[in-house]
This record gives structure tokens, C-alpha cells and sequence, in this order.
């Protein structure tokens, strides 16, 4: 599972920039644990800082496409990260927990676009997909993907990432829900749009209900909330 859509508008990410341009930041092998000797980037320090943008991203994740699509039970707190010349994050596997949540999803959230370099990479099976965001664009994936960002050649990488628990503790029941997601959306645009063979028909119409009857019923018997 890869999502890609707007997270910040302009004046949300002027507000995140001023905060994260604030404060102090410190090696960010400190948080590494098992990938610290990895890990090269610096992280920001101020806590109260930090927790004023954990405070910003929470109000708008609530409503986000994720939360829609994804029952979610936990988001981690945030880390405000900076990538300068020539630092990089080598492949690796994010921790299972991360502040007492299980981590099903990793967050990247870009800030800007004047460096060089810097690409977030995704290893799924034996294909690797890099991805370089436009400001204010957030990226999710599962965290059990081996990952990384590849050197910065020039400027430098702005970013904050977090971790989400999902309410469905079964990655397969994940998985199926995942694809019915993707089926959902293909035919609710196709009966909104008049794309495809006799879209928009009552009959189209039916089917979407039953799809989503489906898709909620699953959701709502796989769900466990805490």
C-alpha cells in the first residue's frame, strides 16, 4: 500500500516551516535505535516545538483521506527532520513499535523542493519506487517495506515523519481491504465521471452500494479499537 495527496495547504505549511525552521536540531542517530549506525540526519530538539506540530498534523489528519480509507487506532508523535549535503538514511525496516504503538504505516511528509538529491526509495518485492513529493504532499506506505532517502547532492531535504497503528491488527484483512479500497474508489469515479462502458447507469449505481456495503461490513468486523 503506497498513498500520495495533499497534506498541508500554503498557509498550514508556512505555519509547520516557521516551526521547524525555529528550533535546534541534534544528530538524528540519537532516536536510531537498531538503524542508527544507518541513519544520518538531524532532528529537531525543541519538545515543545515538536508537539505543536504533532498538535497541527492530528487536527488535520482527522481528515484526510487515510482516516476514511484506513480505521486508524494510534498516530505516533512526529519528528521534524533535516537531510544537509551529503547525508542519506541507508535501506532499512522501521522498528514494530515506535511510542508504544505498533507501526503499520510510515508517514513522510515533505516541506520543501530546493535540494538536489534526497529521493524516498520503497522496496516492494524486488522493485524499487523513489519518490521526491512537491511541499505540503504527504507519502504512506507499510513499514515493514525496506526504505529509505538516497544522499542529498545539493540544498537541503526537509521533512517530518511519524508512524500509524492501523484498527485492523491483521495485515492480510489490511491487504483485502486495501483492494476493495482501490475497487471502491475506480467505480465511484467511473459512476461520477460517465468514464467506461455504461458508467453511470442505475445498475452501476447498485453495484457501488453493494460494493460498499461489502467493504464496510469487512471493515466494521475487523476493526478493534483501543
Amino acid at each position: 500500500m503506497i498513498y500520495e495527496y495533499d497534506f498541508f495547504d500554503d498557509n498550514q505549511l508556512k505555519q509547520i516551516l516557521s516551526l521547524f525552521n525555529s528550533g535546534k536540531f541534534v544528530d538524528g542517530a540519537r532516536t536510531g535505535s537498531k538503524d542508527k549506525f544507518v541513519k544520518d540526519n538531524t532532528q529537531q530538539a525543541d519538545i515543545d516545538l515538536n508537539k505543536m506540530a504533532n498538535t497541527a498534523i492530528a487536527k488535520i489528519l482527522r481528515d484526510s483521506p487515510i482516516y476514511h480509507l484506513h480505521p486508524l487506532n494510534k498516530v505516533s508523535p512526529c519528528y521534524m527532520l533535516k537531510y544537509e549535503l551529503g547525508q542519506h538514511y541507508a535501506d532499512h525496516v522501521d522498528y514494530w513499535n515506535m511510542w508504544g504503538n505498533r507501526t503499520d504505516y510510515t508517514a513522510v511528509i515533505t516541506l520543501n523542493d530546493d535540494y538536489e538529491g534526497g529521493e524516498h526509495f520503497m522496496q516492494i518485492g524486488t522493485e524499487v519506487i523513489e519518490r521526491k513529493l512537491e511541499p505540503g504532499k504527504i507519502l504512506i506506505y507499510q513499514s515493514d517495506f525496506i526504505h529509505g532517502v538516497r544522499p542529498v547532492t545539493d540544498g537541503v531535504r526537509k521533512c517530518i515523519t511519524f508512524w500509524l497503528e492501523s484498527a485492523i491488527p491483521d495485515p492480510t484483512m489490511r491487504y483485502y481491504i486495501t483492494e476493495l479500497n482501490k475497487l471502491y474508489e475506480r467505480l465511484h469515479s467511473n459512476v461520477a465521471t460517465g468514464n467506461g462502458l455504461d458508467a453511470g447507469t442505475e445498475e452501476n449505481y447498485e453495484t457501488l452500494l453493494m460494493l460498499d456495503h461489502v467493504r464496510c461490513g469487512i471493515i466494521k468486523r475487523s476493526v478493534q479499537l483501543r
